[in-house]
């Protein structure tokens, strides 16, 4: 038997490793010319860049799924300090708070974070979630230690009284692919996941535990087909047939999209588009990207965050699905140079949330960095500048409006309310990634690749 896997993100080359050894044959079936999906690497002269996820967090989730695998875990290094967040007003040093461990003030919050995290990992992560999963024991005892009907804002006010504390754990909500106004309370599990569990950063980068991936399904005898973006789903009865690429079909006996899910509906016979409401869907946001490569000594740590003004105008602007106005916006900075000194150049990103289906406006980057020189001090000087926003979203990955995360996590997308994992009409068409079960982030593909695993074996 074979089984397709179609793209070659950290969702489908972690279910290629997976499937291999349960199936003859595995194919990896990749758009672009190399790997790794939103977690693709690219180097410019001296600079290297990872192009998207820059948080390592859940360790306990790889060991399981390297486990799995027979490999060893990838190599990490603890990033200390976790992160800075920066609270003012565009152009101006404001206050900040750099967490190098637990304060006195987060003991509560982490001890009831932490209880959510243990709950959510063990009865709604851990496996594919029905809606009667809400009907758990233990989850209807806890429900007021669980909110799932409060807003992460509203939660984190519960916990601290300043400004500077209720953002720092309110920005998270970005990852989740919404605001902390509309993500539900049970997600500040992930502040649990940042400040009680620890962040790590990859050895190598995003890049060196992509190739550890793909290194890995070499060893396990999976092909890989590149430059090979799919036009066209053939369909058999209930079936999936085959893929149809530039240089010719596919078939299989099981077929599992790693690919946006918008797209791959879109690739269906009309009869088999299943989800066409998808004007119903929230988007997570897109973002605009700085890749710079800067030199000199920066005062800046691994990961900072900086809110400017007035975040709800930020946070709007996401839903009014305009940019956001330069005197009220919020960024994120990844210098990797200050964990891993190795780095051959220094290598600085800056990563803006908009709203899906805008356009990308170089200026708010070049805003976003005179503001980081002003607030950190720093001389910042680039050698290299690349700028990345939707448009390249949909053209490198096809992404739906060019949302950077895939399908927000509000309420009625949370769990069993988010994007089925199998086809309704197609019994052997599944999908893995963040806009399927769990979600958003590099802990929760790799749970998805668990999950549906364990769902294709089943339904074999």
């Amino acid at each position: 038997m074979r089984a397709v896997i179609v793209g070659g993100g950290i969702g489908g080359l972690s279910t290629a490793l997976l499937l291999k050894g349960k199936f003859e044959e595995v194919t990896v079936i990749e758009k672009n010319s190399s790997v790794g999906g939103r977690a693709r690497s690219f180097k410019a002269g001296e600079f290297k860049f990872d192009m998207g996820p820059s948080w390592y967090l859940m360790p306990e989730v790889f060991e399981r799924f390297f486990h799995e695998v027979g490999e060893s875990p990838h190599p990490v290094i603890e990033v200390n300090p976790l992160v800075r967040v920066e609270n003012g007003k565009l152009g101006e040093k404001g206050e900040s708070i750099t967490f190098h461990e637990i304060t006195e003030e987060m003991e509560g919050y982490l001890k009831d974070t932490g209880f959510m995290y243990e709950v959510s990992l063990r009865k709604f992560l851990n496996k594919e979630m029905t809606y009667l999963d809400f009907l758990d024991k233990e989850i209807l005892s806890n429900l007021g230690r669980i909110p799932l009907w409060e807003s992460l804002d509203k939660f984190n006010s519960r916990y601290f009284n300043t400004d500077l504390m209720r953002k720092a754990m309110g920005f998270s909500s970005v990852f989740l692919g919404g605001s902390p106004f509309n993500t539900p309370a049970v997600y500040a599990m992930v502040n649990y996941a940042i400040y009680g569990k620890g962040v790590y950063y990859p050895k190598g980068g995003f890049e060196g535990y992509v190739d550890k991936l793909y290194q890995a399904c070499k060893r396990a005898g999976v092909e890989f087909r590149l430059n090979s973006p799919v036009t066209k789903v053939k369909v058999d009865g209930n079936r999936v047939k085959s893929v149809v690429t530039p240089s010719g079909e596919v078939e299989g006996d099981v077929f599992v999209f790693n690919m946006d899910y918008h797209y791959s509906d879109t690739l269906l016979p009309d009869e088999f588009q299943v989800e066409r409401e998808w004007w119903r869907k929230r988007l997570a946001p897109s973002t605009i990207l700085g890749y710079l490569g800067v030199e000199g000594e920066m005062n800046l740590p691994h990961h900072t965050v900086v809110v400017n003004g007035d975040w709800k105008d930020h946070f709007n602007s996401l839903e009014e699905r305009r940019l956001p106005t330069p005197e009220n916006m919020s960024y994120y900075v990844s210098y990797r140079r200050a964990t891993d000194e190795n780095l051959l150049g220094r290598d600085l990103v800056i990563l803006i949330p908009v709203a899906p289906g805008t356009r990308t406006n170089p200026e708010l980057v070049r805003v976003a960095l005179r503001d980081l020189e002003i607030k950190t001090g720093s001389k910042i000087q680039v050698k290299y500048s690349r700028i990345y926003g939707p448009e390249d979203f949909v053209s490198d990955y096809n992404a739906y409006q060019g949302t950077a995360f895939g399908l927000s996590h509000t309420l009625n997308q949370t769990g069993p309310f988010r994007l089925p994992m199998r086809n309704r009409k197609l019994r052997n068409m599944y999908y893995v990634g963040q806009y399927t079960q769990p979600g958003i982030g590099v802990p929760m593909v790799t749970l998805s690749a668990l999950l549906v695993r364990d769902k294709i074996l089943k339904e074999l």
